[in-house]
C-alpha cells in the first residue's frame, strides 16, 4: 500500500501500536512496515510480533491498564527515536451482554481496557507531541459508541466514551498542531470477542454478526491509513456506520422502533 502521502506529512515516520499482536493493530504495523517506519508495538501477547522479522520494530510485552508501563514504553520509544509522529490507540476488547448479567467487577475490567488506556494513551503521547507541535492521535472507537444497541452496554459506553474523548481533545489540541481522529466502524472480521466475559448466547449472536462481515481487519487496516494525511477528525466505515448515525440523527423515531421491533427480544 502506497503512504507517500503521509510519510509526507510524517518524514520521520514514528509510531506506536497498541493491541499490535493482532487483527487490526497487526494489519497496522505490516502496512507502515512496508513502508520503512520506525514502530513500537505493544500487546499484552506477544506471540505473533515476535516472529516477524523487521530491523526497525521494538516490542513491549505490557498490560497497557498498569500507567507506569505504558508511560515508560512510550518514553522510551520517544527517547531512541527523537519523538512521535503517530500513536494508534487499539487495544480493545468486545462485549456481548445484557445489562443485568454483567457483574459491576467486569465493568471495572472493560472500562480500564477500552476507555482508561485510551486516556493513558493520548495523555503520554500529547506529553512527546507538544515538544514537536506535530502529532497525530488515533483513537479506535465504534459505531457502537454512538448505536447504542442493546445487549452491548458494556462496549457501548467505552466506546461513547473514546468518541467523547476524541472530539474533546481535536479541539484543546489544535492550537499545539496535533491532530487527534476518532475511528468509529460497524464490526469487522477480527478476534475482538476473544476475551469478553459475556453471557455466551449473546457472544455466540455477536460472533455470528462479526463473522458475516464483508470486511477484515486488513481491509480496515488499509482504509484507516488511506485516510490519515487528511485532517479528518471522525472516520465512519464503511457505509452502515455512516447509515447507523445518519438515522439516528435525522430519524430518531424511527431508529427506536426499528431497533425495539428487531433486536430487543
Amino acid at each position: 500500500m502506497d503512504l507517500s502521502k503521509l510519510n509526507k506529512k510524517f518524514p520521520n515516520k514514528r509510531a506506536i501500536i497498541t493491541g499490535a499482536n493482532s487483527g487490526v493493530g497487526l494489519e497496522i504495523l505490516h502496512i507502515l512496515s512496508q513502508n520503512d517506519w520506525q514502530i513500537l508495538a505493544i500487546d499484552i501477547n506477544i506471540s505473533t510480533l515476535e516472529k516477524i522479522d523487521y530491523a526497525e520494530l521494538q516490542i513491549q510485552k505490557i498490560d497497557i491498564t498498569h500507567r507506569d508501563l505504558f508511560k515508560n514504553a512510550i518514553s522510551d520509544f520517544c527517547s531512541i527515536n527523537n519523538g512521535l509522529d503517530v500513536i494508534f490507540n487499539n487495544a480493545g476488547v468486545g462485549e456481548g451482554v445484557r445489562f443485568k448479567d454483567y457483574p459491576l467487577e467486569n465493568w471495572d475490567w472493560i472500562i480500564d481496557i477500552n476507555l482508561k488506556s485510551v486516556i493513558a494513551g493520548c495523555y503520554y503521547a500529547f506529553a512527546e507531541m507538544q515538544k514537536q507541535n506535530k502529532g497525530l492521535i488515533v483513537n479506535m472507537a465504534s459505531a457502537a459508541g454512538y448505536a447504542n444497541l442493546p445487549n452491548m452496554s458494556p462496549y457501548n459506553v467505552t466506546k461513547s466514551g473514546v468518541i467523547s474523548l476524541s472530539e474533546t481533545l481535536a479541539h484543546e489540541f489544535s492550537p499545539y498542531g496535533i491532530q487527534v481522529m476518532c475511528v468509529t466502524p460497524t464490526f469487522f472480521q477480527s478476534n475482538i470477542l476473544a476475551q469478553s466475559r459475556g453471557t455466551s448466547d449473546v457472544l455466540a449472536s455477536a460472533t455470528r454478526v462479526v463473522k458475516k462481515s464483508k470486511l477484515d481487519s486488513k481491509d480496515a487496516a488499509r482504509i484507516i491509513l488511506s485516510q490519515l494525511h487528511k485532517n479528518k477528525e471522525t472516520l465512519k466505515f464503511p457505509f452502515s456506520a455512516k447509515a447507523i448515525y445518519s438515522v439516528k440523527q435525522f430519524f430518531p423515531k424511527l431508529y427506536v422502533w426499528a431497533v425495539r421491533k428487531y433486536l430487543v427480544k
